[in-house]
Order: structure tokens, then C-alpha cells, then sequence
């Protein structure tokens, strides 16, 4: 197969799995700023921010899970559809992996706005920024820390989401079920080396010391590139289920 089949079939996955989730993440996006936007008032009507601590923070977890639940449905929802229209499953690997890419630097986007914004309130309040957890970075402002902080985090729960979804469609739920703790591994390993938000945190609460930045960001991007490349050949071993009746 040449390679400028391979890239057309995989941009067309590209593309349907994007038009198929974007509806999905404009309303997370929405219903996440709004939330926070509410909580934020709320605290100011009644305490004020005189303590500093960051609102927005709490999204972290938000942008992680519904990423990595979208992430979960990219095979079961979209390897049928593709390999209907003539794309393989190579190709459809190839534009997973492009998806999960992409969903990963919307939610970095999104992160380094909402953190940047709060900067921006907090400061006009006469109020200093502090986060709960560690983090790449230690002002809202430094989005050049906080979207390669976010992008890879989010990229490893996305990814390991479709790692989890895939088995489960290969192979039903009992395996996939048992062997769950080990399809946790690679997003686990990206945690555990970013030691960035609740898994910083545990690594802290451990003892554990965390490596220099440059190290841990190069060593997490590994981890997710190999999570990745594995997955775009799982998949191309998965048998497509009958269609029930």
C-alpha cells in the first residue's frame, strides 16, 4: 500500500472520528465553563479570594476522564464504520492516534486559558494564584509550561482509554475485566513520571522524589509515543463483531 493511500484513509478516519466527537467535547467545554465560572462567583460572593487558591485547578480532572472516556469509544464506536467505507485498519490506527493527539491539545488549550484567565482575576483582585498540587509549572501565565504539561498528561488518558475500549471490544468483558490493572500501565507510567496534579501529589505523600522536568517530560512523551505505536497494532489485529439482528 502506498503511502499516499495510507495517509488519505487515515486522514478520513481522522476526520470522521473528529465530526463525531466534536459536538461531545463543544458541550463538555461549555458545561465546564460555565461550572466553573459559577463556582468561581459563588466564592467571591461569599469569601472572596483572599487565599488565592486556585478555582480552575479542579478542572484537571475533568479534562482528563472525559477524554479518556471519548477515548474508550474510539474503536467500538468508529473501527466498523471505517472499515465499511474501505479504510483499514492501519489506516484507521493512524488517524486513532492523530485524534487522540488532537483531543489532547484542546483540553491543553483549554486548561492554559482557564488558568491564564484566573491569573488575570486574581490579580485584579489584589489576590496571589496558588495551586494544591505540583504542577510543571507555578503561575497561571506560563502556558508554555502548562499545554505541554496538560497536552501529554491528557494524551496518556486518552490513549489509554482506547487501549481499554479496544480490549474489551476484542475480546468482551471477562479478560479485559482481569487484566485491567495491566491496560492501566501506560497511562499509570505517565502519571507516576509527570508527577503532575492528584498523581504528583501521591508521589510526594510516597516520598518519591520527582525527576527534572526536561527528563520527565521527554521520558512521559516516550511512554505515550510506544502506548501509541502499540495501539496502532492492536488494532489491526481486532476482527470485526457480528452485527446483531
Amino acid at each position: 500500500m502506498s503511502a499516499t493511500l495510507t495517509y488519505r484513509r487515515a486522514r478520513s478516519s481522522f476526520l470522521d472520528l473528529s465530526t463525531g466527537l466534536a459536538k461531545s467535547f463543544v458541550l463538555f467545554i461549555a458545561i465546564i465553563a460555565v461550572i466553573f465560572l459559577a463556582v468561581a462567583m459563588v466564592v467571591q460572593l461569599t469569601s472572596g479570594v483572599d487565599g488565592g487558591e486556585s478555582i480552575w485547578e479542579n478542572s484537571q480532572y475533568a479534562t482528563r476522564y472525559f477524554p479518556l472516556s471519548m477515548g474508550i469509544m474510539i474503536t467500538a464506536a468508529y473501527l466498523p464504520v471505517a472499515i465499511a467505507s474501505g479504510v483499514t485498519r492501519r489506516s484507521f490506527g493512524w488517524g486513532g492516534a492523530a485524534v487522540v493527539i488532537a483531543m489532547a491539545l484542546l483540553m491543553a488549550v483549554l486548561e492554559a486559558a482557564g488558568y491564564l484567565a484566573e491569573y488575570g482575576l486574581y490579580r485584579a483582585a489584589g489576590a496571589t494564584q496558588t495551586f494544591t498540587t505540583p504542577h510543571l509549572f507555578d503561575q497561571g501565565y506560563q502556558f508554555w509550561l502548562v499545554i505541554p504539561e496538560v497536552w501529554i498528561v491528557v494524551g496518556a488518558n486518552v490513549a489509554g482509554g482506547w487501549l481499554i475500549g479496544s480490549a474489551y471490544y476484542k475480546w468482551g468483558w471477562f479478560w479485559p475485566t482481569i487484566a485491567l490493572p495491566l491496560l492501566l500501565v501506560p497511562l499509570l507510567a505517565v502519571e507516576a513520571i509527570m508527577s503532575v496534579g492528584w498523581a504528583g501529589a501521591a508521589m510526594d505523600a510516597m516520598g518519591a522524589g520527582r525527576l527534572p522536568d526536561g527528563v520527565a517530560v521527554l521520558a512521559a512523551l516516550a511512554v505515550l509515543v510506544l502506548t501509541l505505536a502499540g495501539i496502532q497494532r492492536f488494532v489491526r489485529t481486532i476482527d470485526l463483531r457480528p452485527q446483531k439482528a
